[in-house]
């Protein structure tokens, strides 16, 4: 079956307002024409430490279907079972939650993660679009789909951009935003920013 967008929102919602993980969405308003809480309602945070960002819930489904691909060969591999977990993990955030960087990953386990972000960042690479058809075909977890937001086609520019900056946040450098801003990565016009309302 298709995920319903809407369940999930007011589910990732109450989450957002429950946990400490993630910066309260009803403080937060987004730049352009687009009222905030409609475009963040379509966002989920990444965050690693005491740093993160918003993105795009179609983009990292894409991302994280393309890092399952490469991490569930990888796993096979001497001292990489790990990653059956984490691949797993990704699977579910493909359809639910987003990606998730695990705080108690090692040293070497984070660089072979940001290797495999930028394995699929290039795969991405190669390909300007992919129907939205292809995409909503893909077996993520159990029945459940990726939702494209009735979109014909995603663009893999803005998707790769948000797979660079992932490592980015891993590696400290990423830009900071305006002052008072969150970056949000994924969407189709690229990197924006939704500010911060006191």
């Amino acid at each position: 079956m298709r995920w319903n967008p809407h369940a999930r929102d007011a589910a990732t919602d109450r989450e957002s307002t429950s946990s400490s993980r993630y910066p309260a969405r009803r403080a937060i308003r987004t730049a352009g024409s687009e009222p905030w809480s409609k475009r963040v309602s379509k966002t989920h945070y990444i965050g690693y430490g005491d740093e993160g960002f918003w993105a795009y819930d179609v983009a990292q489904g894409v991302l994280l279907k393309y890092l399952v691909d490469i991490a569930e060969t990888r796993a096979e591999d001497p001292g990489m079972a790990w990653l059956r977990e984490a691949a797993h993990s990704w699977r579910i955030g493909a359809v639910l939650y987003g990606l998730h960087i695990e705080q108690s990953w090692s040293v070497e386990q984070l660089g072979v993660f940001k290797h495999l972000v930028l394995q699929a960042c290039a795969q991405l690479a190669t390909r300007q679009t992919i129907p939205s058809a292809e995409i909503e075909n893909w077996p993520m977890i159990d029945d459940l789909r990726i939702f494209t937001r009735c979109a014909k086609e995603v663009c893999t520019a803005p998707v790769v951009e948000l797979g660079r900056a992932v490592v980015g946040l891993l590696e400290g450098t990423l830009p900071s935003p305006p002052a008072g801003t969150w970056w949000c990565f994924g969407f189709p016009e690229g990197r924006t920013i939704i500010q911060i309302r006191e």
